[in-house]
């Protein structure tokens, strides 16, 4: 495995993993009766964000070949 597909995995986990967890609080949240939509923005937010962040590693590691 090439530094590079580490990376991608590593990125991936930290991108997907959080906001699924967000996801599900917003679910449960719901469920109970309560505000949900503060942890669906919040889940959305995570996505764009460290998606973003996430692309520009990406692209800083595909420069450097």
């Amino acid at each position: 495995m090439t530094k590079e597909t580490t990376v991608a995995r590593a990125l991936m986990v930290l991108v997907f993993a959080p906001a699924g967890g967000l996801f599900g609080k917003a679910v449960a949240v719901a469920a109970a009766g309560h505000e949900w939509w503060p942890w669906l923005a919040a889940s959305a937010v995570w996505l764009v964000v460290t998606g973003l962040v996430s692309m520009a590693v990406s692209n800083r590691l595909d420069e450097h070949r």
